[in-house]
């Protein structure tokens, strides 16, 4: 297995490694490029929408409808604020920051709206693989608004065909597609693995996909799924294939136990995208087990 990265004279940031069966994108999972800094950070989206990156950020509704950028249910404590989201506008969101590792707030990761943070992306140069995922993100008991939907679709117009909405809430993410002209649909059944036991069966969980397949285009897997499907020898992956149904194995980041035989296991049983906080550590990891040919790694230039 070789690595590809795609560099530009400001950054080496990778966006893919080369696995047994091609290109596998490497997604920043929640804007980020390294593990310890903060999330959603506008530089790193900036940057990766030119460099062709797989991007990925979570929204949440607020009281009155609006989409932040937020990962979790209240504003502390990732974030220099306080409060359950869901119970305040977004204008109660102004003026705060996401935290990195080591709980400083990072001046380029306001809190923003998604139309706040995804403005600056309509003047500037797109790679042609770059996208952008959407996380939906609902809380128990909630069901996404029309008012909601509205705000995403007009957070996003013009840029339909870089935009995934993935979830765990298919039938909202479904209704959330609807409103994007251009945007696919991604499907995230591991809650339901959780709150189903027996979907950890594999095939189980292939049928369950399978039953949810209209207009899904990617599965995202927890990446130790898929290692134990492939340990008891069934393809989980390649089947969700022939369904058309691409996977994204979440979440890959150093510091696990034998990282490099995880991601050769995952590259082999072909998923085509893995979701990290830190693209640079899973190249390095991808290109120390096999090195190209020449001796170098390879590389591919936007």
């Amino acid at each position: 297995m070789t690595a590809l990265e795609t560099s530009e004279r400001t950054s080496n940031t990778p966006v893919a490694v080369e696995g047994p069966h091609g290109p596998v994108r490497l997604k920043w999972h929640k804007l980020r490029r390294h593990l310890t800094e903060a999330p959603f950070k506008r530089s790193n989206l900036a940057l990766g929408w030119q460099l062709g990156a797989s991007l990925e950020v979570d929204i949440l509704a607020t009281a009155d409808g609006r989409f932040a950028v937020l990962h979790d249910a209240t504003l502390g404590p990732s974030t220099t604020g306080r409060g359950h989201v869901a119970r305040m506008p977004i204008a109660s969101t102004r003026g705060l920051f996401h935290r990195d590792a080591d709980g400083a707030p990072d001046p380029d990761a306001p809190v923003l709206s998604l139309a706040e943070l995804v403005a600056p992306l309509r003047t500037l140069p797109r790679a042609p693989s770059a996208s952008l995922q959407l996380d939906l993100k609902l809380l128990k008991g909630h069901r996404l608004t029309d008012a909601a939907i509205a705000d995403a679709a007009a957070a996003v117009a013009g840029l339909g065909d870089a935009i995934i909405v993935g979830s765990h809430h298919l039938d909202d993410a479904r209704r959330l597609v609807a409103a994007v002209p251009g945007a696919r649909l991604g499907y995230d059944p591991m809650l339901a693995v959780t709150r189903q036991p027996t979907l950890r069966d594999p095939e189980r969980l292939l049928r369950h996909v399978e039953r949810r397949r209209p207009g899904v285009g990617l599965a995202y897997l927890r990446f130790d799924a898929i290692v134990a499907a492939e340990r008891q020898g069934f393809p989980l992956v390649r089947r969700l294939l022939d369904l058309g149904i691409e996977t994204d194995a979440w979440t890959v980041n150093p510091g696990r136990i034998s990282i490099e035989a995880v991601l050769r296991t995952l590259l082999e049983a072909n998923v085509r995208q893995v979701t990290t906080d830190a693209p640079g550590a899973i190249f390095a990891a991808a290109s120390l087990q096999q090195p190209a040919p020449s001796g170098r790694l390879a590389c591919s230039r936007p």
